[in-house]
């Protein structure tokens, strides 16, 4: 069976819109809470207008919250904590652009970003290979029904002749 990278899928496809999102003025605190609250390994931060200005992730907050507890110091705000520099694509991002750019970069999610800088989705690793998986999957055949065809008769009993010339 030969498989087919499908050139058409995008991240746009794939991509989840629906996304809990943060602000340079959230807290750390309200961070660690909503990537628990909603079991999430990351957030993305955005300004007012939605553009990204970077993400924020577990470890982030984790290595954080260590450092504040250890020195005994408030817990600052994400700005402080996200990441800034933060590799985006583009909604017609290809499935083989988006597999390049996790495995290059090792990261658990991609933001989607419109030509303006805003965020308009993210794409995660599983988000990747739930959709490489439906493409590489057999497509499901249609089970033919057995047909049976009743070759049994008694040796006594004559076949009807649909046609005179038939030998049957």
């Amino acid at each position: 069976m030969v498989m087919v990278m499908p050139s058409k899928t995008t991240a746009s496809a794939i991509m989840r819109r629906k996304l809990v999102t943060l602000t340079e003025e959230t807290t750390v605190m309200e961070a660690v809470a909503a990537l628990l609250k909603y079991k999430i390994s990351g957030a993305p931060v955005v300004d007012g207008d939605q553009r990204l200005l970077g993400l924020v992730s577990e470890l982030d907050c984790t290595n954080h919250l260590v450092n504040a507890l250890s020195n005994n110091e408030p817990t600052g705000y994400v700005s402080e904590v996200m990441t800034a520099e933060v590799k985006t694509v583009p909604p017609d991002a290809t499935l083989l652009t988006l597999a390049h750019h996790f495995n290059q970069l090792r990261v658990k999610r991609l933001p989607v970003v419109d030509e303006g800088g805003r965020l308009v989705g993210q794409v995660s690793r599983v988000d990747l290979m739930q959709k490489l998986y439906e493409l590489a999957k057999p497509k499901a055949r249609a089970k033919a029904k057995p047909l049976y065809l009743s070759a049994v008769r008694d040796t006594d009993e004559i076949p009807a002749k649909l046609d005179p010339d038939s030998s049957w």
